[in-house]
């Protein structure tokens, strides 16, 4: 249970020695403290799938929204000093019976179109409603998966991306700093609503900056149509959210729990197996009585044994996986 709420393998396979009275001593009779991860990491290898199946998702959410998202880790690059992404872990929350609930967790090395179809292909279904960024590989993925769902783009990213855009423009475009500047401010109201929306538009036309006039003819023609189907605040269902931010709850403490860790993580299945006890904890079913139920009646259908040997998810040729 520990792993899933973020404990490092170190630290559970000590709490596992002390629990279990494992803990070896010296020639003086004192207790030897061993924080080797091999105990707890063999574990996760063979039996996470085991306590994972019986809350596996079978289907994609059927009702109310789909939102998606990735979370990207970066290392730093020995050849050149600098930090790129090493992977992504790719996270979808859908709603249950009104009920948020993290539905997948995965990890891969880039987010192409190619990625994103993959993992929304895992599941069958569609969702009649999908929120995610305005990133083409993720939407063109969702396209063409869920062709016939409703695609809402986070409002809070479309914000973001005009804040920066703006910023941008402010120090590259310094004749248009002081119109830009007072724009600014604005944004964040522009994007409650078409009362505050069309107005503001109309000013930044007005201050003729050309490439801020060409994302609001294109992209910002997107946040005029989401504001005429979105609805009043009063009457729009909780499953329907105008962003991504109710997935933040989930996949925040992944995010900080796998952020010291990323250099260390480098095979993707094992990777994955460790998401999925991330994610029974995200949903509050990571129960230690239930753990011990499936363990035990997965090895007694095997003869003792566990189905898959210790050890047997490598990568092979000298290649990870996750880099």
């Amino acid at each position: 249970m520990i792993v899933g709420a973020g404990s490092t393998y170190r630290n559970a396979a000590l709490v596992a020695r002390e629990r279990a009275k494992r803990l070896r001593t010296g020639p003086d009779g004192a207790r030897l403290f061993s924080r080797h991860s091999s105990l707890v990491m063999d574990w996760v290898e063979v039996f996470a799938p085991v306590v994972f199946e019986p809350y596996r998702p079978t289907v994609w959410s059927e009702s109310g929204s789909l939102l998606l998202d990735d979370l990207p880790f970066r290392v730093r690059d020995p050849d050149t000093g600098r930090t790129r992404v090493a992977f992504r872990i790719f996270a979808a929350m859908g709603y249950e019976r009104g009920r948020p609930r993290l539905w997948r967790l995965e990890a891969f090395t880039t987010k192409s179109q190619a990625d994103w179809e993959a993992f929304l292909r895992r599941l069958p279904g569609a969702p009649p409603r999908v929120v995610c960024d305005n990133d083409s590989g993720l939407t063109n993925a969702v396209g063409t998966r869920f062709p016939d769902a409703e695609l809402y783009l986070c409002e809070w990213h479309l914000r973001h991306a005009l804040e920066r855009l703006m910023g941008k423009l402010r120090t590259e475009e310094t004749e248009h700093r002081e119109a830009i500047d007072e724009l600014l401010g604005d944004v964040e109201a522009a994007f409650t609503g078409p009362s505050f929306w069309t107005p503001f538009t109309e000013r930044c036309h007005a201050a003729g900056v050309q490439r801020l006039s060409e994302w609001l003819n294109t992209t910002g023609q997107i946040v005029a149509d989401q504001f005429k189907r979105r609805g009043p605040r009063a009457s729009r269902p909780v499953d329907t959210p105008l962003s991504t931010s109710p997935l933040d709850g989930f996949t925040n403490p992944i995010r900080a729990a796998i952020g010291p860790r990323t250099y260390g993580l480098k095979n993707r299945q094992r990777t994955n197996r460790l998401l999925m006890l991330m994610q029974l904890h995200a949903n509050g079913q990571d129960d230690v009585n239930a753990y011990v139920q499936h363990t035990r009646a997965s090895l007694e259908a095997n003869q003792g044994r566990p189905s898959i040997a210790r050890r047997a998810v490598v990568d092979t040729g000298g290649h990870a996986s996750l880099r």
